[in-house]
Parts: structure tokens; sequence; C-alpha cells
């Protein structure tokens, strides 16, 4: 048994049946018009979309219109509470916007990486080390040997980047000769 005929009810079977009788009966350049017709209505309700304001456009409007407050006042002694509610307000509306800022930049600066590493032919790593550093990744849980096989690789790109050196100096020393 199909779900539908649970979900359906009568009058709607009906006016779709209506609907496809319909729209058999209209000729190719109607249906070319009503197709042209939506792809506009639904550029349109794309175009509509109400345009975001960006966390920095947001901070900048709350200065203005702290600024604004502060202007209008004439004594602010009696204010100076409020003032300095303002502040803290718009201090830690700063910090996280930057901590924001700074969380989304790492996580693209990892996304980079990750596809880079993907880059890797598969036989370049040992099929443990490859697991290891796939489970590291993804943040899947770890075994001790996943651990021992993550330090083994630290290790090795160590002493891979001393001998990195010590090629850049041979290539050096064979370029001024």
């Amino acid at each position: 048994m199909s779900i539908d005929k649970w979900l359906d009810d009568k009058d709607s079977k009906e006016e779709r049946i209506k609907r496809e009788k319909a729209f058999k009966q209209l000729s190719k350049e109607e249906v070319q018009q009503l197709k042209k017709k939506k792809i506009r209505e639904m550029i349109k309700k794309e175009d509509q979309k109400p345009n975001e304001i960006s966390a920095r456009e947001k901070i900048l409007q709350q200065i203005v219109e702290f600024k604004d407050w502060l202007n209008q006042r004439t004594y602010l002694k009696g204010d100076f509470e409020r003032i300095e509610m303002w502040i803290k307000n718009l201090y830690s509306l700063i910090n996280l916007v930057s901590n924001q800022e700074e969380k989304s930049a790492m996580q693209n600066e990892k996304n980079k990486i990750i596809k880079r590493y993907k880059e890797i032919p598969p036989k370049f790593l040992d099929e443990k080390i490859r697991v290891a550093v796939n489970k590291l990744i993804y943040g899947t849980k770890r075994t001790n040997s996943d651990n021992y096989y993550l330090r083994k690789l630290r290790n090795d790109i160590k002493e891979k980047l001393k001998e990195a050196e010590y090629y850049d100096i041979l290539n050096k020393l064979i370029k001024i000769l």
C-alpha cells in the first residue's frame, strides 16, 4: 500500500486531475509561456529576498545610534550608568563579531588544508597512518594505535623537513658553483 492513499484527500486528487487535463489541452506555445512566466516569478522571488546586513554594518549602526543618543543629551552625569551599559554592550558585540570572523577564517583554512590533503596519492601514506589522519580530520574517536601512528607521522615529518633543509643547502651550492 502506498502512503499517498492515506495522506491525499479526495479534493486534492480531483483538483490534480483537473489541472492535468487542463495542462494537456494547452498548446506547446502556451506551455512554453507558462514555463517562462514561472521562471520569471522564481527570479523575482530570489531578487526580493531581504539583503542581510553584515555584522560589521550592524555594529556601525549601533555605534551611530549611540552617538546620536549621546549628542541629544545635555546632562550626562545622570546617564552615566546607561552610557556605561551601552559601551559594555558595544564592546562585547565587537568581541563576538571578531571571534566569529576568526573562527570562520580558521574553518576556511582547515577546509583548504583538507582539500590539499585529499590531493595526496593514497599510496604515499601507509594505510594505518591514512586511517589515523582521516579520524583526526573528521573528529571520530581515535584508538591508541591511531595516536601511535599520528606520533610516528609527526616524527617522520620532522626528519623529512630536516632532510629538505639539507637538500635546499645543496641545491643552492650547486646553483652557485
